[in-house]
């Protein structure tokens, strides 16, 4: 049974905290969630192998007071905003484990919630959602506690100028970024000239995930 919600605790270091509390148990009480969320203030999240002088100007982030997080996932730093849609998916762990296909289901919901705009998304990278040649979603997990999380955004209305402030280039890339600096390489949702408002980026949300995972409860509906 896969429960579907969409529910955001105010930072987004406590959004990561529920995560991991629900990944740990996830093998004993079988849960299937999937749960879409915001970002809160701003706030630099780790993959789980970074290291903060690789990746982040500490001293910039300091002035601007944006916390330094990391996460339990894999992937490379980005940096959380209240203009960022995230979703977090758990599921016991199977018995093999393929990475690639393990991205599979959350790049397919983030393409569907763009279609529903009208925006044609598509697989870049190991695990990006381009929109042409430029990223407006990343997605990242990890196997632990004997369950899988996946971890994925979408850039609603995001600065890219202040990311371009704290954030270090990624000593990797995917091919497609072609060494361009974060502000030539985003692109949100607003600046594709969607403006919809965050009630009705949830609504569109909550549909593609019964479109994609089909759950047999989404969190309000009536069983």
């Amino acid at each position: 049974m896969m429960e579907v919600l969409c529910w955001s605790a105010p930072t987004v270091a406590e959004n990561l905290a529920i995560d991991d509390a629900a990944a740990r148990t996830a093998w004993v009480t079988g849960l299937h969630r999937l749960r879409f969320w915001w970002g809160g203030p701003p706030a630099v999240v780790m993959g789980s192998s970074e290291r903060p002088e690789q990746v982040v100007d500490a001293e910039a982030c300091a002035r601007l007071g944006v916390d330094v997080l990391k996460r339990s996932t894999g992937g490379g730093s980005v940096l959380q905003t209240s203009g960022v849609l995230n979703y977090s998916l758990i599921t016991p762990a199977p018995a093999n484990l393929d990475p690639k296909a393990g991205f599979r289901p959350g790049i397919d919901l983030i393409c569907a919630i763009l279609a529903a705009f009208g925006v044609v998304g598509r697989p870049e990278g190991t695990s990006d959602v381009a929109i042409g040649d430029r990223k407006i979603s990343g997605n990242a997990q990890a196997r632990r506690w004997k369950a899988v999380l996946v971890h994925g955004t979408l850039l609603v209305d995001f600065d890219p100028e202040l990311a371009e402030y704290i954030l270090k280039h990624p000593s990797r890339e995917p091919v497609y970024r072609r060494a361009r600096a974060h502000r030539d390489f985003l692109v949100t949702l607003r600046l594709l000239g969607v403006n919809a408002d965050r009630s009705t980026i949830e609504r569109v949300a909550l549909n593609a995930a019964r479109q994609v995972f089909r759950p047999t409860k989404v969190a309000g509906e009536s069983a």
